[in-house]
């Protein structure tokens, strides 16, 4: 199977879908409100894909897919125990978009465009980064390390992917073709196949800390 943007988007859609899901049925089942955001952040981060197919839709689909991106950071805030800048996060995900469409109309170039989104991208994964290394939470299997490190080398591919768009003219064919393009959904792929397991088990782990204890108390 050839790994073009098309094919990855038909895996992106469909894994998107049921890792949302996943963590919608463990909610029903463990009552943990992380995954509800996480849920929600997969099905909007799968309608934003969507909308990527569209080259009329890229402005709202990008905008969409930051707002997945930040729902997943309150969802490991929310796990850890973290307060939830929500009121930042919608101001964020507005700004963006106003950035977005203002650099569109007044500077229509395709190269400015990938920078901006790469660089928001990048932001929000090594924020993202930073949360999960600094908490504090039973991780004997260093799943959370494994996660911060990961959303590290995603954001610097990001810088990488913006770095290369500035200095190589893009065109058309750089988002509608393979090479970087393909790499950035493959990478894409691997994050939200990764993180969506990790943040399960990591549900799944406290639970049963939980459960070893309750007899003591």
């Amino acid at each position: 199977m050839k790994l073009d943007v098309g094919t990855l988007f038909a895996i992106a859609v469909p894994l998107g879908f049921v890792c949302g899901l996943l963590h919608f049925a463990f909610w029903l089942r463990w009552r943990e409100r992380a995954l509800l955001w996480w849920g929600a952040a997969d099905w909007v981060g799968t309608a934003g894909a969507l909308l990527l197919l569209s080259r009329a839709a890229r402005v709202p689909g990008n905008t969409v897919l930051v707002a997945s991106s930040l729902m997943v950071w309150a969802g490991f805030r929310c796990f850890a125990g973290q307060s939830l800048p929500l009121r930042a996060f919608a101001l964020a995900t507005v700004a963006f978009l106003a950035g977005f469409l203002a650099l569109r109309t007044l500077v229509p170039d395709l190269a400015l465009a990938v920078v901006y989104c790469s660089v928001a991208f990048g932001l929000i994964r090594a924020g993202m980064a930073l949360d999960l290394g600094r908490v504090q939470l039973p991780d004997p299997y260093r799943v959370r390390r494994l996660l911060a490190v990961m959303f590290v080398l995603h954001a610097l591919f990001y810088l990488f992917r913006s770095t290369t768009a500035a200095i190589l003219e893009a065109s058309a064919e750089f988002l509608d073709t393979g090479g970087l393009q393909a790499a950035t959904l493959l990478f894409g792929l691997f994050d939200v196949l990764v993180w969506n397991l990790a943040a399960l088990w990591l549900v799944g782990h406290r639970r049963q800390l939980s459960r070893s204890v309750a007899p003591a108390a």
